[in-house]
């Protein structure tokens, strides 16, 4: 496997190189976010472990920029930054896990042989139509009856997966395995705020729209949610 890591601190990234290269990884570094963006986007590797806070560009900036590229690899953040608004930022920007630093180099290496068992994303379609929300699974675009839908990465990615499933009832455990990638680092909170924040969206949409349609996510208490589309 061959990983990229975005990090400035000197001695933890050679800490982290000689412990992953033990453990028979290939990995290279980058020591700010311009030159990491850089190199994950001239490369096919197999995962990204990006700091948050680097010197020219900071983590998140890279994130957007990878999957604005339309690159699926997956991506592990570190940051000191523990608190649980800037954890929903980085999985929002798209990364698909987060360590708050300090952390144990045992836990870095389960997180990441985590990332690495997920399968590869594959679109059955560009665009699907459930109701009147339609999904542009090329471009990662959402609109409801014709209004388009402002939203985050990981909004996105969890209406597409709701759109997927329709009125079927989801536990929080299967959507932080689907759309997170890990359902035991992934916090009901994290999942609630983004879950919250699609909703606002959804009813903004359709508020918007002359002829509003009947979706929504409803809470299925004890249980989970599910997309309501009638």
């Amino acid at each position: 496997m061959w990983l990229l890591l975005i990090e400035d601190e000197t001695r933890l990234a050679t800490f982290l190189k000689m412990g992953l290269e033990e453990e028979g990884y290939i990995v290279d570094i980058a020591g700010d976010g311009a030159e990491g963006e850089a190199m994950a986007l001239a490369n096919a590797y197999d995962a990204l472990i990006i700091d948050w806070r680097l010197p020219q560009q900071d983590g998140k900036t890279v994130v957007e920029h990878v999957r604005a590229a339309g690159r699926e690899v997956p991506i592990l953040m570190l940051t000191a930054l523990g608190d649980v608004e800037h954890r929903v930022a980085g999985l929002d920007a798209g990364a698909d896990d987060y360590m708050p630093k300090p952390f144990k180099f045992e836990e870095l290496l389960a997180r990441l042989r985590a990332l690495l068992r997920r399968p590869p994303l594959t679109m059955q379609e560009d665009v699907f139509q459930v109701g009147a929300l339609e999904l542009d699974t090329k471009r990662r675009q959402a609109a409801l009856g014709g209004t388009r839908l402002d939203l985050r990465t990981k909004e996105y990615a969890l209406l597409e997966d709701f759109a997927r499933h329709p009125n079927e009832v989801v536990s929080r455990t299967v959507i932080a395995e689907r759309v997170w990638g890990d359902a035991f680092y992934v916090t009901d909170n994290v999942i609630d705020v983004t879950i919250s924040g699609l909703r606002q969206k959804l009813v903004g949409a359709q508020s918007a729209s002359p002829a509003p349609q009947a979706v929504r996510i409803e809470t299925v208490r004890g249980v989970g949610y599910r997309l309501a589309t009638e």
